[in-house]
């Protein structure tokens, strides 16, 4: 598995995963780059929050009568 930093860059290689091969290396991230990212980032988050909502509310239920 190649390791990566957050802005899209093999670390083994100092190259852009994401992106055209003229925004190689050292490059700033496209708007498209940062979009799709913080898309990803966004969309994890409301994963884990509802996650997080579903433990709270099975704590809540643990020992009623519902359950």
């Amino acid at each position: 598995m190649k390791a990566t930093n957050p802005h899209g860059v093999d670390v083994a290689k100092g190259t852009r995963i994401m992106g055209n091969a003229s925004n190689a290396v050292g490059g700033q991230p496209t708007a498209e780059e940062i979009s799709r990212l913080a898309f990803a980032k966004l969309r994890d988050i409301r994963i884990h929050a509802q996650e997080l909502r579903n433990r709270f509310a099975r704590l809540l239920n643990r020992g009623s009568e519902l359950e």
